[in-house]
């Protein structure tokens, strides 16, 4: 499920697409493999990696940061709850990912936050032994959304 943070669906969906990102729920008329192969060649389809996150202890460094990646993600969250949230030229995009949601992000900056332990599948672009290429972008923290 994708539930947007103080916006309405339609904006935030229309903000995200000037920026390259999607957020495809689970009940979508695209399965979590439709979207992948939309996005990224066979070659990088495959899940790198699946990773275990936990709620940070500082919420503003790491991927809590405002950063950008290098490659383009197609990211599955497989168990639990965060907070994403993206800049784009319209301002912030805030939403709260669970179970089933595919992420795809092609450059734009974002930051993340679990809210609860959660699992992820890693897919994206580059060369097999290529890592996300993260780049804090330096916008200053700022307060998270509020959420349930």
């Amino acid at each position: 499920m994708v539930q947007y943070v103080g916006i309405d669906a339609d904006e935030a969906r229309r903000r995200l697409a000037t920026i390259g990102t999607e957020l495809v729920p689970p009940d979508s008329d695209e399965d979590e493999h439709a979207v992948v192969a939309r996005v990224l060649a066979d070659a990088e389809s495959a899940v790198r990696v699946e990773v275990e996150l936990d709620p940070p202890d500082d919420i503003y460094a790491g991927m809590a940061a405002w950063h950008v990646n290098a490659e383009t993600e197609a990211h599955t969250v497989r168990s639990g709850r965060g907070l994403v949230e993206f800049w784009t030229p319209s301002g912030p995009v805030a939403a709260i990912l669970s179970a089933g949601v595919v992420m795809v992000v092609r450059g734009g900056e974002h930051r993340y936050r679990p809210l609860t332990p959660q699992r992820w599948a890693i897919r994206h672009s580059g060369d097999a032994d290529a890592d996300l290429g993260a780049r804090d972008t330096g916008r200053e923290p700022a307060p998270w959304p509020e959420v349930d």
